[in-house]
């Protein structure tokens, strides 16, 4: 969700503000503004989001090398498309613009298709650093970038990208959040578990030496009980 503009003259988003709505906020004229422009960006979407993706690097240095490392491995495997790389992100974007345009009066499979992919990259989070605030980047240079585009030429066109990109955003980080609690949360039930399972491994086996010694300590009363029943010689 976001709020004002900061002094750099981007879009600040903010899970804790309430007044973005959901995509039924959007209008019948914004949605049809939203799709018109689209078929407009669309032969120039490749362009328009390695813009984005190349400044979203500069913005964040781990994002760069999440790519520079996909782009190494991509090298040296040419059977499958690898879609950690820059260009592969950029052929999936423009699909999923495609894909999420056609779902606007239907929130549920809206909200669920975006969640997914913010979900998908909660396992960043532990390799490479991947964070929330790289999201609120990517919106900031998103609405700045489609924004000014040329084929955003009017004021309602613009205002419905805002609240999409927004939207989308907003979306994208909760499920990336909400899927890495529940990694943590299994990840600690996993160490609890180990923990217990260490504790009574280590109580089995000090049980086990604790019958040794009592059994050997018998051995030895029987030993000495033995000896004083033998006669004397």
């Amino acid at each position: 969700m976001y709020s004002r503009k900061s002094s750099a003259g981007n879009i600040r988003f903010n899970n804790s503000c309430g007044n973005l709505g959901t995509i039924a906020s959007l209008t019948f004229s914004q949605k049809q503004a939203l799709n018109l422009s689209w078929r407009l960006l669309k032969p120039q979407a490749s362009a328009c989001f390695r813009k984005i993706f190349l400044e979203l690097e500069i913005a964040s240095p781990k994002v760069k090398q999440i790519f520079y490392k996909a782009a190494l491995v991509d090298a040296f495997n040419k059977d499958d498309d690898n879609s950690a790389t820059m260009e592969v992100h950029i052929k999936l974007t423009t699909k999923f613009f495609d894909e999420l345009l056609v779902s606007l009066d239907d929130e549920t499979e809206f909200v669920n298709k975006i969640r997914g992919i913010g979900s998908a990259h909660a396992i960043l989070a532990k390799g490479s650093n991947f964070s929330s605030d790289i999201w609120e980047r990517l919106g900031e240079i998103a609405m700045e970038r489609v924004c000014s585009h040329e084929v955003v030429t009017t004021r309602e066109a613009s205002r419905a990208w805002r609240t999409l990109i927004a939207i989308l955003i907003d979306e994208l980080r909760g499920g990336f959040e909400g899927e890495l609690r529940q990694h943590r949360s299994q990840s600690q039930k996993r160490m609890m578990f180990m923990r217990r399972k260490s504790s009574s491994t280590d109580q089995i086996e000090m049980g086990k030496m604790e019958d040794e010694e009592e059994l050997h300590a018998k051995l030895q009363q029987l030993r000495m009980d033995y000896n004083q029943t033998l006669p004397y010689t």
